[in-house]
């Protein structure tokens, strides 16, 4: 490439007013650049336009902006990239870099005059805007309506669980719809729920059962509030001891340990027809589980590996459980490890289909365990 080649390249990522998006990508034999494929667009910061480069190289994404003038693509073609995309308002560019150095470039016109969203926090599709009265309530919203920074992996936290339930319509059609959040704490999601089913136009009832009674006077306070207190109740007890009763939609966010055992098994005999729980810690398992065989040593020699082998059994063993009692199971992420730790969930919804034990018996004699969930479910 000539250094008015590069120049030219330069002049059209860096016109921050024409550009749309440009993408660096693939390498040129002999080559290894560091990253597989740079993603460039125009974002404002501050009222200044600026540069987003996200660096991707297959394990993490790097994210940096530039002013136009700190620029140097000069510098990061040398590394040995093979293909550019520039899209522009009037034209994409699309750039081959041979393995001899030359450029091979197609162009398109077009008159494309739609405006380029360049602000820096885009605004995403939320299952319920941040403004709705129910966050304002319960102070993840500031009364102007604005996330409290300090409560944003909260509101991410309820807001995926509720695009969880937005998958499961399907299963979800009466226009009666029931709900039982076991283990609610401070009820984000009860709330959350009830507020995203009635836009639906569904009539919901929901119960929130916490064992803190504390909690329980909280949530009822804030119910009495908003005036959804026919529609929202609150219970103070024990997941094992809350009564049974037919519902539709069970749901249960970080309940602790064997409490997830109790929430699923309450599930199964209220006939719920879908299932969604996200487990918290999982202390049963991991004190009781034996390595199957010397070759496992390695596993169980270091206490956090066992840990977290004994919590990827335990939750598979909870789905297989479901999938016994005939639901059909998966497990899912349902919110980015950004945000939390404990971010698997258990997504369950009935089919009448009961799956054979064999699998689970297996495992349990592999394992010489019987999981505390197989003593609650027939």
């Amino acid at each position: 490439m000539t250094a008015e080649e590069f120049k030219s390249i330069q002049k059209w990522i860096s016109e921050v007013d024409s550009l749309k998006r440009a993408i660096i990508s693939g390498r040129r034999k002999s080559f290894s650049p560091r990253y597989e494929r740079i993603d460039i667009r125009p974002v404002k910061i501050k009222e200044e336009l600026l540069l987003q480069f996200v660096f991707h190289d297959g394990k993490q994404d790097l994210t940096k902006n530039f002013s136009p003038t700190e620029l140097n693509i000069p510098a990061l073609l040398d590394e040995g990239y093979a293909n550019i995309l520039i899209e522009r308002f009037d034209e994409t560019l699309t750039i081959r870099i041979t393995k001899q150095g030359a450029l091979q470039i197609h162009r398109s016109k077009h008159s494309d005059v739609k405006q380029v969203e360049v602000e820096h926090d885009r605004k995403k599709e939320r299952a319920l805007p941040i403004s709705d009265e129910i966050f304002k309530a319960l102070g993840i919203a500031s009364l102007s309506g604005e996330l409290i920074p300090r409560q944003a992996d909260k509101y991410r936290q309820v807001d995926d669980f509720l695009k969880i339930i937005d998958s499961c319509l399907d299963q979800l059609a009466e226009k009666v719809i029931s709900v039982v959040d076991l283990g609610c704490g401070n009820a984000y999601l009860t709330f959350a729920v009830y507020r995203y089913f009635s836009l639906k136009g569904k009539d919901v009832k929901v119960v929130g059962v916490d064992n803190k009674p504390e909690s329980r006077a909280r949530n009822a306070r804030i119910a009495k509030e908003l005036g959804v207190s026919n529609q929202i109740e609150f219970i103070a007890s024990d997941i094992a001891n809350y009564p049974v009763k037919k519902t539709t939609l069970v749901i249960a966010l970080h309940a602790c340990d064997t409490a997830t055992d109790d929430a699923l098994a309450w599930a199964v005999k209220s006939e719920a027809k879908v299932i969604l729980v996200s487990p918290c810690c999982h202390h049963d398992l991991n004190k009781r589980i034996k390595q199957a065989g010397q070759e496992w040593e390695p596993v169980f020699r270091n206490g956090i590996v066992k840990e977290r082998f004994a919590d990827l059994i335990t939750d598979s063993l909870r789905a297989e459980l479901l999938r016994i009692n005939g639901y059909k199971a998966d497990i899912v992420e349902f919110v980015s490890i950004d945000h939390t730790p404990r971010n698997l969930m258990i997504r369950a919804t009935f089919s009448g289909i009961s799956a054979d034990r064999r699998n689970f018996e297996s495992l349990c004699e592999q394992w010489s365990i019987n999981p505390y969930l197989a003593t609650l479910l027939p």
